[in-house]
């Protein structure tokens, strides 16, 4: 009886240890487990949205073509709202994470 107890301390030790490690100290290669692709332009008009759920927060509206989720982590993309852009970023998954935003005329 006391071996079994002993183990099962030892079980749930290395399974909390585990865990620990997963949530707090793994880094996967991108930092959401996706891989990004090459540089992309995308040309529209930019809107905020609020779709629950989703890891962007505006949109992009390409006439002619499915519109695109659009993020940045280093962007205000606020400042677009409503402009004809041009958005140049890298896709993680659905959403185009954007580096460079350029107002078009």
């Amino acid at each position: 009886m006391k071996a079994f107890l002993v183990g099962l301390v030892f079980l749930v030790v290395v399974v909390a240890g585990g865990y620990v490690y997963l949530k707090y100290f793994y880094t996967s290669g991108s930092g959401t487990g996706q891989y990004k692709t090459a540089a992309i332009t995308k040309t529209g008009e930019l809107r905020k949205t609020n779709v629950a759920g989703s890891d962007f927060t505006h949109v992009l509206l390409i006439p002619s073509e499915k519109s695109v989720g659009v993020a940045s982590y280093n962007l205000n993309l606020d400042d677009y709202i409503g402009k004809h852009v041009s958005v140049t970023g890298q896709y993680s998954g659905d959403t185009l994470y954007a580096d460079t935003v350029q107002i078009l005329q």
